[in-house]
């Protein structure tokens, strides 16, 4: 679907923009809202040094032939404390090239938090068809809850987190055995609204036209300084260090240790604070049989070359689908989604209770990070097609809360 009208937007916006919530009286009102949950907490250990990485990874966010569907990982034995510790344990890349490791300890784990999907046979997640636009009007995509999109230099998508870290599928930084060649200098882009005077001054000065510009007529330079249209444009920011979870990553020469969807996620620190509002961090709640039910997502598509110009590649694509089953940790969906949009931020809208008030508000919530197109194993063994997201879940919000905020005591409620 191509970019739609202003007035179409307006008007498809009130459909696409409820989700995941109650519809009816007030019971139905409260039971689909938002739940204070508690998170247990991770806390740092050990950290130690590692060899500079060869940032040879080839990108193709590959986990291999198939990925190991519900019913085959429940066959699997239930993960012990130490295991889910070694998994949550995590690497940190930096700027100039160093690497640390971290083990970390649990504290608060019960039964219900380190329950994993890998290990508990449930419905799977499967979502009904979809809708997708391309929003091409700088007045929704300069502002939230699509200014929250951002693209990765690496082709992916993300979403912003907080004032300087963003959320994105771990594949698109690091391929499970080395970290992305362009991953030496990743940079994330966020539209922001650029005057189309300065756009062609940008790009004149690319193309080293300043100095045929210097001459023109002065008609001609006040022709351009007039020229106030809007349009959105990146605004690149590097990347200051990337975390990525030690479940992602493949220690083993053979496939008994091999990358899983389930750790398909990272955090990039920013060297500098993205001033506008970001998406809050959730924990992803049962699903439901609403009426309306829907999962969101926002990110920019990567078509073949030649299939988009420049200014196409600058929109922002909006896409939602109705929740029908439910997983523990992998969201299988057939959203019409394109490999650029991996790494996008999966969310909801749900009431939130306003602290010292019986009021409760309407908050989206970042719930998972869309991973991509796999081929997932059936219950003889078969492969099915599937769009899979990776869904956060009490351990997964606590990890990336402690990489957030760098103090476990800031996240003991979700």
């Amino acid at each position: 679907m191509g970019p739609i009208p202003l007035c179409l937007l307006l008007c498809a916006l009130p459909l696409c923009v409820p989700v995941w919530g109650g519809h009816g009286d007030d019971d139905d009102d409260k039971e689909y809202g938002w739940s204070v949950q508690s998170i247990p907490l991770i806390l740092d250990r050990h950290t130690v040094h590692l060899r500079t990485p060869n940032f040879g990874g080839k990108g193709d966010g590959a986990y291999g032939e198939g990925v190991c569907g519900i019913e085959c990982q429940s066959a699997l034995p239930p993960p012990d404390q130490a295991t889910v510790e070694s998994m949550l344990g995590y690497e940190t890349v930096y700027e100039n090239g160093t690497r640390t490791y971290t083990d970390v300890t649990l504290q608060g784990l019960n039964e219900t938090t380190s329950r994993t999907p890998s290990h508990t046979r449930r419905k799977r997640q499967v979502y009904g068809l979809d809708g997708r636009f391309v929003i091409s009007d700088s007045h929704f995509t300069t502002n939230y809850p699509f200014s929250t999109a951002v693209r990765l230099s690496t082709g992916c998508s993300g979403v912003l987190v907080s004032d300087k870290h963003i959320l994105t599928a771990a594949h698109c930084v690091h391929d499970g055995k080395d970290y992305l060649q362009r991953v030496r200098r990743l940079k994330v882009g966020v539209l922001q609204v650029k005057s189309k005077r300065e756009a062609n001054t940008e790009k004149e000065r690319r193309e080293g036209g300043g100095r045929q510009r210097r001459r023109g007529s002065r008609s001609s330079r006040v022709q351009r300084s007039t020229e106030t249209k809007k349009q959105p444009s990146f605004r690149w920011t590097r990347v200051k260090q990337i975390h990525i979870p030690k479940g992602w990553i493949h220690t083993g020469d053979d496939d008994t240790n091999a990358v899983t969807p389930d750790y398909d996620y990272a955090l990039l620190e920013l060297k500098r604070p993205i001033k506008q509002k970001h998406m809050e961090l959730g924990v992803a709640p049962a699903a439901k049989p609403l009426p309306l039910g829907r999962i969101h997502f926002s990110g920019f598509d990567n078509e073949p070359e030649g299939g988009q110009t420049e200014g196409e590649k600058e929109k922002v694509v909006y896409r939602f689908c109705s929740v029908t089953e439910e997983s523990d940790d992998l969201l299988y969906q057939h959203c019409d989604a394109q490999q650029g949009a991996s790494g996008a931020g999966v969310y909801i809208r749900l009431r939130q209770e306003v602290e010292g008030s019986n009021k409760r508000k309407w908050q989206r919530k970042v719930i998972g990070v869309f991973s991509g197109h796999r081929w997932v194993e059936g219950d003889q063994g078969e492969k099915r097609d599937y769009n899979v997201a990776v869904r956060i879940t009490p351990l997964k919000y606590a990890q990336i809360c402690h990489w957030i905020h760098g103090d476990p005591s800031m996240c003991t409620k979700a």
